[in-house]
């Protein structure tokens, strides 16, 4: 077998298809899933990686459209190999996966520029949705968080609305023309949204909205 230094990138032909790295120290876990993404229309499995710098090498090695990462792997935290994956495919969509999932854990990985944060327990089935439509704008979140209830940030039935708008892709203007308000008024709530969440911005106040189940990113 022809060996690929580190550092060089494998030249693939221009597809559809989402090619997708997975790191994680379980061997069962990591062969079951790439032989499922293996099985699924439109994604491929184009490496397997048991540790972050491992998968560094194989990131640098390949080109990529999502990478699945563990939490805990031997050589360090997933969370932390985020801004690194980013930095060697900024396109690239990162969903980390835990078998204790957090709240906190979930608005780190938000936070680093990860797509998605998901139980392992959960079914393969909603994994393999979030590698297919995950978005940094519009993430995955485990459903199996223990998150606060959503009247415990003190948001309003009109400032979630409009933060659900947000979560959608809508910008303020055109939120107020949704709502039939002005777009001084929803200025306002976007103000109050991003005070009552503590965020900087309409995308973290999104992150951080999701990751606390106070709003559904995949409404229908």
């Amino acid at each position: 077998m022809k060996r690929v230094a580190v550092g060089a990138v494998v030249a693939e032909p221009a597809s559809a298809t989402v090619r997708v790295l997975v790191i994680d120290d379980h061997r069962v876990f990591t062969e079951l899933l790439s032989l499922a993404l293996d099985a699924s229309p439109g994604t491929r499995c184009v490496a397997v990686a048991s540790s972050i710098r491992e998968g560094l090498a194989k990131a640098a090695a390949h080109r990529l459209d999502v990478v699945v990462i563990d939490v805990r792997l031997p050589d360090g935290s997933g969370l932390d190999a985020v801004p690194e994956l980013l930095a060697l495919h900024p396109d690239a969509r990162i969903l980390v996966l835990t078998a204790h999932p957090r709240a906190d854990l979930a608005e780190r990985a938000l936070n680093a520029g990860a797509s998605g944060f998901l139980a392992k327990e959960e079914p393969l089935s909603h994994l393999l949705r979030a590698i297919a439509a995950a978005r940094p704008g519009r993430p995955a979140i485990s459903a199996a968080l223990s998150v606060s209830p959503a009247d415990a940030v003190g948001l309003t039935p009109r400032e979630r609305e409009v933060l659900t708008l947000l979560a959608q892709g809508h910008d303020p203007a055109a939120i107020a023309r949704l709502l039939w308000l002005s777009r001084h008024t929803v200025r306002d709530h976007v103000k109050a949204v991003l005070a009552k969440l503590g965020a900087h911005s309409q995308l973290a106040a999104v992150s951080k909205a999701i990751a606390l189940g106070l709003i559904d990113p995949w409404p229908g």
